[in-house]
């Protein structure tokens, strides 16, 4: 009989218990898989708001006018910002504490910042009045928008439009753009574990951030062509 030394002990009932060597090894595994993930998530989600920020900063340099000068600084500070704020939430974490609230804020405050992420002349941007005013998490769905926009920026060919409205009670985001619904983005939407490698890392985080927030993300095809993401959330309460 060969016996498996990380599983000779036997408990009160006969079961394999793992040796405190297998115990050791699976925690390391469980560790270096933790914080790969996070370093993964961590350069994902800190790529949009940096490209941006450099992006705006090198509009500042050029010395527009005023009015435009003023609206280049605001979105600057807004993504430095929104950087810091996913530095606190992986160091939250990574120190086992739950996340601090946030106060709600109108889906209008956030809008501007996730537009400035998309190359000029590519995303239009279209809410209703009620939509502006909705009451949303102000980290969490920006970091969905600017991950959703910045996927149909990548992977499609032409325009992207990013729409809001309510209806049921349920604030509606559509992120649409000419592409489809491909296998990939299929097993992204349905994967129960974070991804391998960077490929589905934003759907990722997008589906994690809505689960703290009881909303659903869901793809569907635009006839004859196209791609609609569409995020439902209810009211944000802080």
């Amino acid at each position: 009989m060969i016996v498996d030394d990380d599983y000779a002990d036997r408990g009160a009932h006969g079961a394999s218990v793992p040796r405190p060597g297998r115990v050791m090894r699976l925690n390391r595994h469980r560790a270096a898989h933790d914080t790969d993930l996070l370093v993964r998530t961590v350069c994902h989600e800190l790529r949009p708001p940096m490209a941006t920020l450099a992006g705006l900063l090198r509009a500042l340099e050029r010395q527009p006018p005023e009015p435009r000068r003023t609206e280049l600084t605001r979105l600057a500070t807004e993504h430095a910002v929104y950087a810091e704020a996913v530095l606190a939430q992986i160091a939250a974490t990574v120190r086992g504490e739950a996340e601090p609230p946030a106060g709600a804020v109108p889906l209008q405050s956030i809008l501007p910042a996730v537009a400035a992420t998309a190359p000029p002349g590519i995303l239009t941007v279209t809410a209703g009045p009620n939509a502006l005013r909705w009451p949303v998490h102000p980290g969490h769905t920006q970091q969905i928008l600017i991950n959703l926009v910045g996927n149909a920026v990548r992977h499609a060919t032409g325009p992207v439009r990013l729409g809001s409205r309510v209806r049921g009670r349920r604030l509606r985001l559509t992120v649409i753009d000419r592409g489809g619904p491909t296998p990939g983005l299929r097993t992204a939407l349905r994967r129960r574990h974070p991804p391998p490698g960077d490929d589905g890392l934003g759907l990722w985080v997008v589906r994690q951030r809505l689960a703290g927030l009881s909303g659903t993300v869901r793809a569907r095809r635009l006839f004859p062509s196209g791609l609609v993401m569409e995020v439902v959330l209810p009211p944000y309460r802080g």
